[in-house]
């Protein structure tokens, strides 16, 4: 199961030219994008991969190399990065 909000151990599905689909190895069909950016220089469909899975500005489940500052359950002091109308954005990493 896919977990939202925690580093989790994924494998390489698919690679596509945007990035690389990820999946448990016991269900290559629920898949989540790491985007090409994130993707090691040698990577290969079949590797194994930590990622921390979060949701996009689009609200869909995508995959990170980049560590946050603060992972679900946790705590920790935030910058705030932006104050619009609809309430404060904090930097999360």
């Amino acid at each position: 199961m896919l977990k939202l909000g925690q580093y989790q151990k994924l494998t390489i599905a698919k690679k596509v030219e945007f990035g690389v689909y990820l999946a448990e190895e016991q269900d290559m069909e629920k898949r989540v994008l790491l985007p090409a950016k994130q993707v090691p220089e040698n990577a290969k469909t079949g590797d194994e991969l930590e990622v921390f899975l979060y949701k996009d500005s689009k609200d869909r489940m995508i995959a990170t190399t980049n560590q946050p500052k603060i992972t679900l359950g946790g705590l920790a002091v935030l910058r705030v990065a932006q104050v619009g109308k609809i309430g404060a954005f904090l930097d999360w990493g």
